[in-house]
């Protein structure tokens, strides 16, 4: 089929295949693959429901990337991408032309069934158990959003729950165990399976040498991701991105006929999704996480601590991209491996640093937040100013125990200047913020982020950096080793 597009002052003829779809090989010579049927998905592995729900006649024609030429063979992972439908048209099309842009196939689920650039994307709440979602709070928005009559983030803005969280996080604990399901059904033959974010950033060279060092995956149940707590049980943060192996979906969601439902009735009462989907393959199968953090990470080249726990390890994923971000990001990878040699190397921390943070790194900035969190200094006279948390972490609080205080240490919270004065008598404090009488400085460095301005003094946000300590340090730790992988088989 062909259509007739108006692009950039100029008509452009699009043409679609039926059946088939063009794609770049490593050579860039354009190869061709059938959509769904190759070794990675068979039609008559589909169900009804599965296959009315799927175009299969035409898949769109995807710009050509020069970038593409090079890439590592992503032929036994799939990326599985989870969004919702009043964010997916903000943040799924940058997907598209960056990072899913090379991805030879991938599957993308929402709340609500949607066809994006001629992307299909998936309910994944379709199969939540009738009874769950009858007269249940959390599917408000799945129900109103069915009748949505202008752009779903319209419909969706500033609607918040009793609890000012946006309606859209009480949807989001239902879909991850359904998303895994439907995943294994839609493509039950991928040795690795990568579940990310809308707003994750991938970087694949750095994945496709990880998973190579990895055993079988059809053997060895791998549950793989940044590892969070709630009630001393570990899960893999979701928006960090996790992987599980072939073995792990098969004897979880290929053995198990309709698993997901029995989570439904249970997440009404947890938090998240990716909680959820722990608790499901521990239950079923048995299968813990495996801690892949920092190279899983949830942060961004801009809030990344950088330090020595992290420095020479390659990364593999980010969280909190958004589309600006990633394709700042994605000219960033372009740029660094065109100026490398054949293998390419992996990108660590410390290349982030160099090209995101580094040159942007100023002895002080006012109206901003450096998150600086190690040690913490608060003002004693004001303790209603600050959060519980910040009073556990209080030293102030703890030093007015003791007979004898220095006086730097005791003076902290009285002004930036102050706080600057304890940071630079701290050898291995490189960075410090001060807020409303409160003084933190950090043991590793980061950017941060603006903070909003104001009128009064004492509440503005206000930064700095032991810019010369900080570059020592970088030169001192230039020189990285062989990449320190997870201590993961």
């Amino acid at each position: 089929m062909a259509v007739l597009r108006y692009s950039q002052g100029k008509f452009v003829l699009v043409v679609r295949l039926a059946e088939w779809s063009f794609r770049s090989s490593s050579l860039g010579v354009p190869s061709i693959r059938r959509p769904y049927a190759s070794s990675h998905g068979n039609l008559s592995n589909f169900d009804d429901d599965a296959a009315e729900s799927t175009d299969l006649t035409s898949s769109p024609v995807r710009i050509h990337d020069p970038l593409c030429d090079s890439f590592p063979d992503l032929s036994d992972i799939l990326v599985v991408v989870k969004t919702g439908a009043s964010e997916s048209y903000a943040k799924i099309p940058t997907q598209l032309i960056t990072v899913l842009s090379c991805v030879p196939d991938f599957l993308i689920f929402s709340d609500m069934e949607q066809d994006i650039a001629g992307y299909h994307i998936y309910d994944s709440l379709d199969t939540v158990l009738p009874q769950v979602k009858v007269q249940n709070p959390d599917f408000d928005l799945y129900n109103r959003q069915k009748y949505c009559i202008v752009d779903q983030q319209s419909c969706s803005v500033d609607i918040v729950d009793s609890e000012k969280k946006p309606e859209g996080w009480n949807l989001d604990k239902y879909k991850n165990v359904h998303i895994v399901e439907k995943t294994y059904k839609l493509r039950p033959d991928y040795d690795w399976y990568l579940f990310i974010d809308a707003d994750t950033y991938v970087l694949w060279n750095n994945l496709v040498q990880w998973l190579s060092r990895l055993e079988d995956p059809s053997a060895k149940k791998h549950y793989i991701g940044s590892m969070s707590l709630i009630n001393d049980f570990s899960f893999a943060h979701g928006g960090s991105g996790y992987i599980l192996s072939q073995a792990t979906m098969q004897g979880f969601a290929g053995n198990n006929s309709c698993v997901a439902n029995h989570y439904d009735q249970r997440a009404r009462e947890l938090c998240c999704g990716d909680y959820v989907l722990a608790l499901a393959l521990s239950d079923t199968i048995g299968v813990g996480v495996e801690q892949a953090w920092p190279t899983i990470n949830g942060e961004k080249p801009y809030t990344i601590p950088y330090g020595s726990r992290e420095w020479c390890h390659p990364i593999v994923t980010m969280h909190h991209m958004d589309p600006e971000e990633i394709s700042s990001f994605w000219k960033f990878e372009k740029r660094f491996y065109e100026s490398q040699e054949s293998p390419r190397p992996v990108i660590r921390f410390k290349d982030i640093f160099e090209e995101f943070v580094k040159p942007k790194l100023l002895l002080e900035r006012y109206d901003w937040d450096n998150l600086s969190e190690d040690f913490l200094y608060l003002d004693p006279n004001h303790p209603e100013r600050y959060t519980q948390k910040q009073k556990d972490k209080d030293r102030t609080k703890k030093l007015l125990k003791q007979y004898h205080i220095p006086a730097v240490e005791r003076d902290a919270y009285k002004s930036f200047k102050h706080c600057s004065l304890l940071c630079s008598s701290v050898h291995n404090c490189f960075q410090f913020s001060y807020h409303h009488g409160a003084c933190a400085y950090n043991k590793s460095f980061r950017f941060g982020k603006p903070a909003k301005k104001t009128d009064k003094k004492e509440e503005r946000w206000m930064s700095g950096w032991q810019q010369r300590r900080i570059f020592d340090w970088v030169d001192e730790h230039r020189a990285c080793k062989e990449p320190v992988w997870p201590n993961i088989r």
